[in-house]
């Protein structure tokens, strides 16, 4: 799904975490077993009974909820000894810090980034619906343009046909699949019938380069004219 686009919104299925785990190494406590300690008057707590050893991520035991570093604690003799009290939730990642369960991951329209996968699966969704890749076919005209094949043979009045290429190029950046056609000379039966073969193909989108404007070859608008309907002819731009 990596650069595709969403069909859908994407809502998560399971909390990430699904069980509240251990954000520090040490001992899993029920926080109120600490409150009152300090340096000089300490908490003493047997390890197995008010006090379990816990690594990062592993689940809580039952009838705890905090996590004292062990760092901050004085093991000897199977009991701990505490010296500042901790509050409930302390060193703990809790159901759902990250995600929680129905909550949207992904809106719709937005495209897939390595994160967003990470996220997904983190969620419970590993199947995603995502819209098609548009198809485009780009068709350059014009009896100037010679091809990159042939390159090295200009003659004066000729150019190398560099459009194309960089169009196929951005539209691909965007994750369209293109498909690039020969270079088709002006004129006009030639056109019309190349752009009528591109329509009838199952592709989204035909771009035909050049031939618009009002020279005397130009004969793209007409010929679209006459297989459909020409909107927009011509932009004010420099």
């Amino acid at each position: 799904s990596l650069g595709r686009i969403t069909a859908k919104p994407i809502f998560s299925k399971l909390s990430s975490p699904y069980f509240h785990g251990a954000a520090m190494d040490g001992f899993a406590i029920k926080a109120e077993d600490t409150f009152g300690a300090k340096e000089d008057i300490p908490k003493r707590l047997k390890i197995g009974n008010k006090a379990f050893p816990i690594n990062t991520g592993q689940p809580l035991p039952r009838n705890t909820d905090a996590v004292v570093m062990i760092e901050d604690v004085l093991e000897e003799g199977g009991y701990i000894e505490i010296r500042k009290a901790i509050y409930p939730w302390q060193n703990v990642r809790k159901v759902g810090e990250d995600i929680v369960a129905t909550e949207l991951i992904i809106p719709q329209n937005h495209k897939i980034t390595a994160y967003d996968i990470s996220a997904l699966l983190e969620g419970g969704i590993f199947d995603v619906v995502v819209k098609e890749r548009p198809k485009v076919i780009i068709i350059p005209t014009g009896d100037e343009l010679v091809p990159i094949e042939r390159a090295y043979s200009l003659k004066a009045g000729k150019v190398i046909e560099s459009n194309s290429w960089m169009l196929k190029a951005l539209l691909e950046e965007a994750g369209a699949i293109c498909e690039k056609w020969p270079i088709v000379p002006d004129k006009y039966e030639i056109i019309y019938q190349t752009i009528k073969e591109a329509v009838e193909t199952d592709a989204h989108l035909v771009i035909i380069l050049a031939g618009s404007s009002a020279g005397s070859h130009d004969y793209t608008a007409s010929a679209l004219e006459e297989l459909g309907e020409v909107f927009v002819h011509g932009i004010a731009m420099m």
